[in-house]
């Protein structure tokens, strides 16, 4: 019975920090789930459930290889499947995490002065002490951090499914007979959202495979957090649907149903948001202390604190530039990135 409860506690942990890392602030805000799923209509259905199928298995590939080979950091597990070429992949999701972090910051600070009226470099500068806080406190930090916060966002997803479904409003976009041009773009989005996210998890979930042995605990923690993050996905998009083709013109998509809810839910929102910044950012400092401390033997809270710094020198370009200027490069690498290792993980290697 205690062995029983140790997994399950375990599995849920493993759930909070595998969803506190994938969703962003471009998650929050429905961006995302608009650029990737709710364009295609009633029919994005079948790539979120893609992405769900992805998040789950390569997930669990990903904290399994993590055990394998007790990892410290993403670094382990990158030489286990790339090889010769690993030190060129770790380099690049060491820029990537780094530029990451900055775009974080950014967008914190950004939030902050937009919102609240506090100067951009305050937010952004609070934001990433809290980072640096609770990075140096390991994995027992990034823990403690997303059990409190994920299942808060969570709940807020799950209230604006419930008031839009209040409303008795049907999506205005109907189901009809898929082409397979249309099958073959709802499968490409399903495995570009997933392998994508599935990539920058690494930072976290490989170590949280090297810390947490347990097989079962593993595969349920891979599982929970794979079908919430669909979940959300589903309700989200559904959000979505419902006020297309309103929300093609909003940058905050989910604004347009939380405006309706009322002032007090918008202040909700806010803070929403920010907190899947800090938890994105946290997963992003968390993989570039880790690696750093694995390969380098940094004993010490300098990775953390450099990458902290090189963070907020990267959030002085600003949160649009940031985007616009990384973001799509970040984009093509990786997407070849994450070709090669779901093709290695359905291998078994």
């Amino acid at each position: 019975m205690k062995y029983t409860k140790r997994i399950f506690i375990d599995g849920f942990r493993i759930a909070m920090v595998y969803v506190g890392t994938v969703i962003g602030a471009g998650f929050a805000t429905g961006q995302e789930i608009l650029q990737f799923f709710t364009r295609y209509g009633c029919s994005s259905i079948l790539a979120i459930l893609v992405s769900t199928a992805l998040f789950i298995s390569i997930g669990r590939s990903i904290l399994f290889y993590g055990r394998e080979i007790h990892a410290k950091s993403y670094g382990s597990v990158i030489d286990h499947v790339f090889g010769i070429s690993a030190f060129l992949v770790n380099l690049y999701l060491g820029i990537v995490f780094i530029l990451l972090c900055g775009s974080m910051f950014a967008g914190a600070g950004a939030l902050f002065e937009e919102q609240w009226g506090i100067p951009y470099m305050i937010g952004a500068s609070v934001t990433a002490l809290l980072t640096l806080i609770v990075t140096l406190r390991g994995v027992k930090g990034v823990l403690a951090i997303n059990i409190l916060i994920v299942p808060c966002l969570v709940t807020f997803s799950v209230l604006v499914f419930g008031y839009i479904t209040n409303q008795g409003c049907q999506p205005t976009i109907t189901i009809h007979t898929l082409r397979f041009q249309e099958v073959f773009a709802l499968l490409r989005t399903g495995v570009t959202y997933a392998s994508f996210n599935l990539v920058l998890s690494i930072g976290v979930l490989a170590p949280l495979g090297g810390e947490i042995q347990d097989k079962k605990a593993l595969s349920l923690g891979s599982f929970l957090g794979g079908s919430i993050l669909g979940l959300l996905l589903v309700m989200g998009n559904y959000g979505l649907l419902l006020h297309m083709p309103e929300v093609l013109h909003w940058e905050i998509p989910q604004m347009i149903i939380v405006n309706k809810m009322g002032r007090l839910f918008v202040i909700f929102f806010t803070l929403v948001i920010w907190a899947e910044i800090f938890t994105t950012a946290v997963g992003n400092l968390f993989a570039i202390h880790t690696i750093a401390i694995e390969k380098y033997k940094a004993e010490s809270a300098l990775p953390a604190i450099g990458g902290t710094i090189l963070g907020l020198a990267v959030c002085l370009l600003g949160f649009s530039n940031i985007v616009s200027w990384f973001y799509p490069i970040l984009g093509i690498i990786g997407f070849a990135l994450c070709i090669i290792i779901l093709i290695r993980t359905f291998r078994g290697i």
